[in-house]
């Protein structure tokens, strides 16, 4: 049975929230508990709700406190290097995708520049001498991919290739 799209933002009903909330609190305490046994490496949860006083601890108070006292004997550089909030995260996340974007832009640019020149439908009105370069290289390297796999198929080779 697979689960429902979830849209994230607050669950108005206080009495669904406070489920919601319970269920993803064990989970995400399971998961660190996993992360713990299968990793081998320590780690704790300081979970602050509004129906509770004072904050959740997990696995117990002196593992926190022995886990706390270990990041506060580290640098500074060291104990912020992989910090991040929601608004960090977001950025990192925009950017990343921005980076993924840009290199499908020039590939795309290039696969259709390489396009126009097999056909020789290139104007001369635009430079797009870099383009071509790249172009040409993309060109080479599917031509290099081909006439390999041309000589494997020759040699013996299945001519259907199963992906890993």
């Amino acid at each position: 049975m697979g689960r429902r799209k979830v849209t994230h933002q607050l669950i108005t009903d206080n009495a669904t929230r406070r489920v919601t909330f319970r269920k993803r609190k064990d989970g995400l305490l399971k998961k660190i508990s996993e992360l713990t046994i299968l990793c081998g490496l320590p780690a704790c949860a300081i979970i602050y709700s509004e129906y509770k006083d004072g904050p959740e601890l997990w696995p117990n108070i002196s593992e926190v406190r022995s886990l706390l006292q270990r990041l506060s004997e580290l640098p500074v550089e060291k104990q912020i290097k992989y910090m991040m909030d929601q608004k960090d995260l977001m950025e990192k996340m925009i950017q990343d995708a921005e980076k993924k974007l840009e290199r499908e832009k020039r590939h795309t640019r290039a696969m259709n520049l390489g396009i126009m020149a097999s056909t020789n439908d290139i104007t001369t009105e635009s430079d797009c001498s870099e383009e071509l370069l790249k172009a040409a290289e993309v060109v080479d390297k599917k031509l290099k991919l081909i006439q390999e796999r041309i000589k494997a198929v020759e040699a013996g080779a299945p001519i259907i290739m199963m992906r890993e």
